[in-house]
């Protein structure tokens, strides 16, 4: 097997793609949805790390942090998952693999990065078909962004730029 190496600073924020195992749809059920959120509630309780954003679709998470000391983004990944599976099995939920062994990662490499990256997990849902905008989407950090001025209730009615158009700043 593959040994992976990722190389974070603790200063690095980080765009990360969470995938079920085998893309089985078992965040569809919104009990497992508000377990994930309240684990990562938990995790921002114990650890030192900035939660830029998240959104929860019904086969995978977005999740936008940047650690500042101690944990990094892997230990992070690793405690959420495992924080999930834990909580899944009190509610009395089949236990099976829950989660894809790795996850995708994205370092932000400057300001116009991480908005972009932000406009794409708040827009996700609507991408996916969800939703018509995401304020109509109760699984994501969009509405915490909207009481901060930094988007309106209306945004998203289009599509942002995706990641990968973005350019340099």
């Amino acid at each position: 097997m593959p040994r992976y190496r990722r190389y974070f600073s603790p200063s690095d924020a980080v765009f990360l793609t969470i995938v079920t195992r085998d893309r089985a749809p078992w965040l569809r059920d919104a009990r497992a949805k508000r377990l994930v959120i309240e684990t990562l509630r938990d995790l921002r309780e114990r650890h030192s790390f900035k939660h830029y954003g998240h959104v929860l679709l019904d086969d995978h998470m977005h999740w936008l942090i940047q650690c500042h000391s101690g944990r990094g983004i892997s230990d992070l990944v690793r405690d959420m998952k495992l924080g999930v599976i834990h909580g899944y099995r009190r509610l009395g939920l089949p236990s099976r693999r829950l989660w894809q062994n790795r996850f995708y990662d994205h370092i932000i490499r400057h300001e116009r990065d991480l908005h972009v990256h932000l406009d794409y997990i708040h827009y996700n849902p609507v991408k996916h078909g969800y939703v018509d905008r995401p304020s109509d989407y109760p699984w994501s950090s969009f509405q915490h962004w909207v009481d901060r001025g930094h988007y309106t209730p209306y945004w998203g009615e289009s599509e942002p730029a995706a990641p990968g158009m973005m350019g340099e700043p």
